[in-house]
C-alpha cells in the first residue's frame, strides 16, 4: 500500500468536502494519509486523526508571500514522511515540494478542467486564460483527476474527468426538508439583494449560509450538509452561486439552477457559461440580474425546459478515479 500526502486547499467547503470521500476511499484501500488543511479546510477535516493544519494560501499579495513559506515548511515535512505521492487539491506549495523532491504528483480539482480539458466553443478567451493561469503549478503534475459537473472529455495525457461523490441525504435530514421550495446558496457573497428578487416572484426560498438575514419569504439558515441535500432533493429548482460543486450537486439531483456569478471570479463565470450551454442552468452575473431573468428562469422551471444529464452513468466518482490515478502513478515512478 502507499503512504500519501494528502493536501487541500482552504478556502471554501467543496474542496473538504470531495477530500472526506476520497481520504475515506484510501484509507479503506490500506493506504497510509497524512492530510494537510487549513482554514474552512480545516474546519470540516480537523477531527479527522490523519489532519495536519497548515497555512492556506489566501488571494493577494499575502497569498503570494505565503507560498515560499509554506514550500520550505513542506520541503522538511515531505522529506521526513517521504511518502510514496503527494495529492494536492489546490494547494500550489505541495505540488512545488513535490517537483523539488522527485516525489510523484496528483493534481485535483474543478479549475483543472479549463487547463486539461476540452471546453466549448465561444467561451470567453481571457476568463478562460485566467483560470489556466491560477493552475500553472499543476501542469508539472503528470496525473490529475479534474472533477467537474457536467461531461468532458482530457486533452492532457494523464487526465481523469471524475465527477464528486453523491452524498447519502443524513438519515432524518428529510422530515423538516420543504417539498418544492427554491433552495438557495451565495458563498462569499451579501445574499440579501438575490434573496428578496427571488422571493418576489412568489417562491417560497430555503437559504442556507446566511442565518439571521430577514427577509419576507425567506426561511434562513447556517449551512449544514446534511440539511441542504435533504432540501435540495425535494426542492423545484436551486438559485446559487456557481460553484462547481454545488453545480455537480444539483446536476446529480436533476435540479435547475439559476447559476449566479461575479465577473470578477473568473471560474464561477466560465462554470455559469458552461452549465447554461449544457441547457441545465441559466446564467446571469450579479451586475446583470433583473426581476425579468428571474421571471423567466422560474417560467422555464414550471415548463420543464432544462436538461437533465445522469452523471452518475457518464463519470467515475472522485475517489475512484483517484485510485486509478494513484496506480498509474506508482507504475510510473
Amino acid at each position: 500500500m502507499a503512504k500519501i500526502g494528502y493536501y487541500v486547499h482552504g478556502r471554501g467547503r467543496g474542496h473538504a468536502s470531495r477530500a472526506l470521500a476520497i481520504a475515506g476511499a484510501l484509507r479503506e484501500g490500506g493506504h497510509e494519509l497524512r492530510i494537510y488543511g487549513g482554514g474552512q479546510a480545516a474546519e470540516m477535516l480537523g477531527a479527522l486523526p490523519e489532519h495536519r493544519h497548515v497555512r492556506p494560501i489566501g488571494r493577494g499579495l499575502g497569498g503570494v508571500i505565503e507560498v515560499p513559506r509554506r514550500v520550505a515548511k513542506e520541503l522538511v515535512e515531505q522529506g521526513g514522511f517521504r511518502p510514496d505521492v503527494i495529492v494536492s487539491d489546490g494547494d500550489v506549495p505541495s505540488l512545488l515540494a513535490a517537483r523539488a523532491l522527485g516525489i510523484p504528483a496528483i493534481a485535483l480539482g474543478h479549475d483543472l478542467v479549463f487547463s486539461r480539458c476540452r471546453l466549448p466553443e465561444g467561451l470567453p478567451r481571457l476568463t478562460v486564460l485566467a483560470c489556466r493561469r491560477t493552475t500553472w503549478a499543476s501542469s508539472w503534475a503528470r496525473h490529475a483527476v479534474a472533477v467537474h459537473f457536467l461531461p468532458v472529455e482530457p486533452r492532457t495525457p494523464g487526465t481523469i474527468v471524475a465527477r464528486p461523490e453523491r452524498r447519502p441525504t443524513p438519515e432524518g435530514a428529510a422530515e423538516s426538508a420543504e417539498p418544492g421550495a427554491v433552495v438557495c446558496y451565495f458563498s462569499e457573497y451579501d445574499a440579501r439583494g438575490m434573496l428578496e428578487r427571488v422571493a418576489r416572484a412568489g417562491q417560497r426560498v430555503i437559504a442556507f449560509g446566511a442565518p439571521g438575514l430577514d427577509v419576507p419569504g425567506v426561511l434562513a439558515r447556517p449551512f449544514d450538509p446534511g440539511a441542504f441535500l435533504a432540501h435540495l432533493e425535494l426542492a423545484s429548482a436551486v438559485v446559487t452561486t456557481a460553484g462547481s460543486n454545488v453545480l455537480a450537486e444539483c446536476v446529480l439531483a436533476g435540479k435547475p439552477v439559476l447559476a449566479l456569478h461575479d465577473e470578477r471570479h473568473h471560474e464561477q463565470t466560465l462554470n455559469a457559461l458552461v452549465a447554461e450551454r449544457a441547457g441545465v442552468a441559466v446564467a446571469s452575473s450579479f451586475a446583470a440580474l433583473s426581476r425579468d431573468t428571474v421571471a423567466r428562469f422560474f417560467d422555464r422551471v414550471r415548463a420543464g425546459d432544462f436538461a437533465r444529464v445522469d452523471l452518475e452513468r457518464a463519470l467515475p466518482s472522485a475517489p475512484a478515479a483517484m485510485r486509478i490515478a494513484l496506480d498509474e502513478a506508482r507504475a510510473h515512478n
